[in-house]
């Protein structure tokens, strides 16, 4: 298991995560996103994961992509900035308030800024498979 035992704010870097699995579906973006939001709704539900919090930050302006608010899910959209941006701030914010907070993305630089700034991160992949469900 890759994901934390302990409450955690996950913030993901959406588009980075749905493209990194684009060309292993070959599916559209839109459809990659859909999947992957139903996905980590469901997931936000577990009993082994609903104690965390999942906020998936999209570059660009809003786009239809469902309800913003799915159980544990909250999804937003940066507008002007990015979503790197974004994170770098919200990441730092809440480590320094003493948050529990793991940054998700594949951008090697946003990591390394992450980390001279004390946040966690993973990469997509390693996220993505961390989220197991136990089959019934």
């Amino acid at each position: 298991m890759y994901l934390t035992t302990k409450p955690t704010i996950y913030l993901i870097d959406g588009l980075n995560l749905v493209r990194s699995f684009l060309y292993e579906f070959a599916r559209s973006e839109e459809e990659v996103t859909a999947d992957f939001l139903d996905f980590l709704a469901d997931i936000s539900q577990d009993e082994k994961y609903n104690m965390h919090t999942y906020e998936v930050i999209f570059d660009g302006s809003f786009r239809p992509v469902g309800p913003l608010y799915r159980g544990g899910v909250h999804i937003s959209f940066t507008e002007g900035d990015s979503a790197d941006q974004i994170i770098y701030e919200r990441a730092s914010y809440l480590a320094q308030t003493g948050q529990r907070v793991i940054a998700v993305t594949d951008d090697r630089a946003l990591q390394e800024d992450l980390k001279s700034a004390g946040v966690k991160t993973q990469f997509c992949r390693k996220f993505y498979n961390g989220l197991k469900r136990d089959e019934k």
